[in-house]
């Protein structure tokens, strides 16, 4: 310090302890306050951080949808065909007894495959009730790009839209018993169908969202719900309302469709043009039964007596 220069030594070291005492204490508290600024403004610059974060994470769809059809080979099958086999279609489809091999070779003719129904065998009130019905199985995969998690609380069957069907031709391949699937049946035949379970075990045919729901969003996996949709002498089309709850204690719906597209859930006619069915326990060359002809075949009566309602019901 130049200017304690010109006093003595003793005064000259009081003078600048006393001053470097001060200027660190101006320091000390210029610190502190510039700490305490800081802690009480960040709460302000969080909470706004926060608010905006949350009102672009609103702007977010609360989730979305991807449609799969379900291609898997099923135990037991139906093929439907908008036209007649040629004869030598029919013998063909005579000497095809696998039948993997067969239905290959019927969707190669423009067939297309129709499912039986989940088995029920811990519900045999519900198998013995979608006896003789049809199903179309698809997958729902569900996403949410929200930071903020939602619950999926309901799902109802909406905009069904149903006509007689147009195969011509059924082929049948009868399971030896129906399979349970992990998922979910949708019974389009009753008003407002929601979901029940189709599992094994003790939930099975309980409403799905009476003792499950679905999470979404805040990190969660996406979704993923396999869908059968049942029907019964008529084809429809059909949607999903799904209901949901957000973390911003939000309530609102989603439409579920496939794509821009509703679900199609076909139906084989009660009375086609052509009726096959597979009987193994006839000799080779007379497996495929022509039920349009030999309807009074015993292969062929369960198939017209669980569809005599179905018939009666188109023709009224």
């Amino acid at each position: 310090m130049p200017n304690t220069l010109h006093l003595p030594a003793a005064k000259r070291r009081r003078t600048i302890g006393v001053r470097v005492a001060v200027g660190v204490g101006l320091a000390v508290v210029a610190a502190v306050a510039a700490t305490s600024w800081q802690v009480m403004s960040q709460p302000a610059v969080t909470k706004s951080e926060q608010e905006a974060q949350d009102a672009l994470d609103k702007q977010e769809a609360p989730f979305t949808v991807g449609v799969d059809y379900d291609q898997t080979p099923p135990q037991g099958w139906k093929v439907a065909l908008d036209r007649l086999l040629t004869e030598a279609e029919r013998q063909g489809l005579a000497a095809r007894r696998d039948p993997e091999k067969a239905r290959a070779y019927l969707l190669s003719l423009g067939g297309r495959t129709i499912r039986y129904p989940s088995g029920f065998e811990d519900r045999t009130d519900l198998a013995m009730k979608y006896t003789g019905a049809d199903a179309t199985a698809l997958h729902l995969n569900l996403f949410s790009k929200r930071q903020a998690q939602l619950t999926i609380t309901s799902m109802e069957a909406v905009d069904v839209s149903c006509h007689a069907p147009t195969a011509k031709t059924v082929v049948v391949w009868q399971s030896q018993g129906g399979a349970a699937y992990e998922g979910v049946l949708f019974d389009l035949t009753t008003p407002g169908a929601t979901p029940v379970i189709t599992d094994e075990g003790d939930d099975q045919g309980a409403p799905y969202f009476g003792v499950r729901k679905i999470d979404l969003g805040g990190g969660a996996s996406p979704g993923g719900l396999r869908v059968e949709a049942l029907t019964r002498g008529r084809s429809c089309t059909w949607e999903i309302k799904a209901k949901y709850r957000d973390a911003y204690q939000g309530f609102g719906t989603v439409t579920l469709k496939d794509g821009e597209k509703p679900f199609a859930a076909e139906a084989t006619p009660a009375r086609p043009e052509q009726l096959w069915i597979m009987d193994a326990s006839k000799p080779d060359a007379e497996q495929w039964v022509p039920c349009h002809d030999r309807p009074e075949d015993t292969s062929c009566r369960a198939w017209r007596e669980g569809r005599a309602a179905d018939a009666s019901a188109s023709e009224g």
